[in-house]
């Protein structure tokens, strides 16, 4: 992914195993990224386009004010912001690795934070649903929230994987 060494160094950390995860790559050395669990979550991409969360880490519980399990992810975003969010969520599922955007957080009273959000498709048992392993990586200025939970994301960009070519796909160029 161009330009991935300026992402915070949590967010390669995961961006590595999300990768292994795909086959992508060798898995990292263990404990490369065990400091990040509690910034974890999972989605479901429902067909209706929900995504609800299924499960939530104690470090973002603070941030959000609640634990969000059963809550939809999409919620966090407006209308535009979500069909792209949607579209990189996509890549990331068809080419098997993850996907990062920067967002900026914002309270209800419009206090700001800088994030960074992994996601990473999951393989699951295809009763499961189609699933994502997600990574919510500030980058500073918690206490500028002063406690105040994050109701809105707003996207800045986005990073998602190389495409791939679909297997068993060819290129065919006709001169006419």
């Amino acid at each position: 992914m161009l330009g991935e060494e300026t992402f915070h160094p949590d967010t390669r950390a995961l961006l590595a195993y999300g990768r292994a995860l795909g086959g992508a790559r060798v898995a990292p050395k263990k404990g490369g990224a065990d400091q990040v669990l509690e910034r974890l979550f999972v989605i479901q991409r429902m067909k209706d386009g929900r995504l609800p969360i299924r499960t939530f880490g104690t470090e973002l519980v603070k941030l959000f004010g609640r634990d969000l399990r059963e809550h939809d992810f999409a919620r966090f975003f407006l209308p535009p912001d979500l069909v792209m969010l949607n579209a990189m969520i996509e890549a990331s599922m068809a080419a098997g690795e993850p996907a990062i955007a920067r967002v900026t957080a914002e309270t209800a009273c419009g206090k700001l934070l800088g994030a960074e959000i992994l996601l990473t498709p999951l393989k699951v048992d295809h009763t499961m649903g189609e699933r994502y392993l997600g990574l919510f990586q500030s980058l500073g200025g918690e206490p500028f929230l002063d406690g105040r939970p994050i109701q809105l994301m707003r996207l800045g960009s986005l990073h998602p994987p190389a495409a791939k070519m679909p297997k068993g796909m060819r290129l065919v160029v006709v001169n006419d």
